[in-house]
């Protein structure tokens, strides 16, 4: 399955604390794009917040990958999990 994962600095979060550890997030989340788990990666308009989307059995499993993460782990980056699922709505307009 999908996971979205929508990252976002945490509100109030020690700025220089979070650049100090960005290299180790971004090795983290490399190592988790090598492994097939990260699928793809995307920028916002928004500097701090980033998405991922992952392949999990389900957002449970994702959440436990992402928290491998440095910053994630520190508790300085917030995650929201989104479980996609293939739109069928489609099919409506072809029910008889």
């Amino acid at each position: 399955m999908k996971v979205l994962a929508i990252i976002d600095v945490v509100s109030g979060a020690d700025m220089e604390r979070v650049r100090a550890k960005i290299a180790d997030e971004l090795r983290g989340s490399w190592a988790l794009f090598a492994s097939g788990v990260l699928r793809e990666a995307y920028a916002t308009a928004k500097p701090t917040r980033v998405l991922f989307v992952l392949e999990a059995e389900n957002a449970a499993q994702a959440h436990e990958q992402l928290r491998k993460l440095p910053l994630v782990a520190a508790g300085q980056l917030t995650v929201e999990l989104v479980e996609l699922r293939p739109f069928v709505n489609w099919s409506m307009l072809f029910a008889s």
